[in-house]
Formats: C-alpha cells, sequence, structure tokens
C-alpha cells in the first residue's frame, strides 16, 4: 500500500512539474513580450524627433553647401564637407558610446558589461548610420558614390573616439540620467548631418540643387539615423536590461 500510495503521489506530481514549467515559459514569453513592445512604443515616439532633426540638419548643410557652391567648385565643396564628415562622425562615435555606456554602468553596475555594449552598440549603429545606408541610398537613386568606411581608413580615429566615449560614460552616468532627452537630441543632429556630410562627400551632390533629389535625400537620411540611432540609444539597452529602463522622456 506504502508503494502505491507514492506510485500516487508521483503520478499526482507530473501535472505539478509541467504546469510549473509551462507558468515559467509564460512568463518568459510575457516578458520578452513586453520588453519589445516598450521598443516598437520608443520607436514610434522617437520618429518624429527624428525627422525634426533631419530636417534642421538638411537645413543647415544646404545652407552651407549652397553658400559654398556659389564661391568655389563641386570638387572644393567635397573636399571641405569630408574634412567635416569626419568630425561629425567622430562627434557621433562618441556620443553614442558614451550614451549605451552610462545606462549600462548605471543599471548593471557591471563594468565588463558596460564597456562590451558601448563598444557594439557604438561600431555597429554608427557604421549602419553613417557608411552602409548612405552610401546604399545613394547608389539606389543612381548614384556613382565612393564606399569610404572609417573604422578600417581611419581606424585610430574610430577607435580613439568611442573608447573615450566609453570612458567618459562610465565618468559621467549620473549627470547623464537626468539629461537623456537633451543627449538624444543631439545625438539625433550630429547623426544627421554626419550622414548628409557622407552622401555630400562621396558622390551625392544632387540634392543640394536638384529638388527633385530633396525628398529623397530626406528619407535616407532618417532611416540612417532613426534605426540605428535607436538601435544603440533604446533597442539594446532594453533587450539586455528590461523593459523599466529610464527611457527617454517624450515631453
Amino acid at each position: 500500500m506504502a508503494h502505491s500510495t507514492g506510485a500516487a503521489q508521483t503520478t499526482a506530481g507530473h501535472p505539478k512539474v509541467k504546469n510549473g514549467k509551462g507558468r515559467l515559459s509564460d512568463s518568459v514569453r510575457q516578458g520578452l513580450a513586453q520588453r519589445w513592445s516598450q521598443v516598437g512604443i520608443e520607436l514610434t515616439h522617437h520618429l518624429p524627433y527624428t525627422i525634426v532633426g533631419t530636417l534642421i540638419a538638411m537645413a543647415g548643410v544646404w545652407w552651407f553647401g549652397t553658400q559654398q557652391l556659389g564661391q568655389s567648385t563641386t570638387a572644393d565643396l567635397q573636399a571641405r564637407c569630408r574634412v567635416l564628415f569626419h568630425l561629425f562622425h567622430s562627434l557621433h562615435i562618441c556620443l553614442s558610446a558614451i550614451g549605451t555606456t552610462a545606462l549600462f554602468w548605471r543599471r548593471t553596475r557591471r563594468i565588463g558589461h558596460a564597456v562590451l555594449a558601448g563598444t557594439l552598440g557604438t561600431m555597429m549603429p554608427c557604421a549602419l548610420s553613417d557608411y552602409i545606408i548612405p552610401y546604399t541610398g545613394g547608389r539606389f537613386l543612381g548614384q556613382t558614390m565612393d564606399f569610404h568606411i572609417c573604422i578600417i581608413n581611419h581606424p585610430q580615429l574610430f577607435f580613439s573616439f568611442m573608447f573615450l566615449g566609453i570612458i567618459s560614460g562610465l565618468w559621467a552616468e549620473e549627470k547623464l540620467a537626468t539629461s537623456q532627452f537633451f543627449s538624444h537630441g543631439v545625438h539625433v543632429f550630429v547623426s544627421s548631418t554626419s550622414s548628409l556630410l557622407y552622401l555630400m562627400s562621396f558622390g551625392f551632390m544632387a540634392w543640394i540643387s536638384d529638388v527633385r533629389y530633396v525628398l529623397p535625400a530626406f528619407i535616407i537620411i532618417v532611416i540612417a539615423v532613426w534605426l540605428p540611432c535607436c538601435i544603440s540609444d533604446i533597442v539594446v539597452p532594453v533587450s539586455t536590461i528590461g523593459h523599466e529602463h529610464d527611457g527617454h522622456s517624450h515631453g
């Protein structure tokens, strides 16, 4: 009878284990759904800021380009744009590393994780935003583009500003906690300007003088800024840390 009772208890116990596993699985799925739902909300909220930042950057770069074309040749303008591109690209690298590193350091207090997040959250998004998407967009529109990749052509420039950003993110994370709206706005503007200057430096000058190319250029820059910058500022932190991170303010 004791054996029979034990068997009955074992048999009765199996459904509890299965139910427990089922509840754990549901909990995991619910947590993942909440995280990616938060990512979708953040992407939707940040699109208007990206559009405004892109319009401001386009106005500034267009004014600069038209002023320069009135005083010099297209080749001279491209040379000046390349100098400015490397300046804004360096700023973009630094800002991206600061933001991602600071958020991870504040939430995890694991320096290795923060440094790794700052590295990955800078290399991939900045490459997409500043080279790959502008180059691909220009080629799609039939422009003759040079594929210039700073991380290969100028590694000392790329990695020095990335490590400067990582160190700054570790050092200044408390100050950055209260200024995420401002820091993200600056990030969007710098990224937009960098992407536009890449277009002008390496083959796509037509949007300055031909109104038919203004809207296509705008769409390219919005895509180049919105997705990679949000991956760096939002998707990587949310997917790794969780949906309760200090999200950006949406006024």
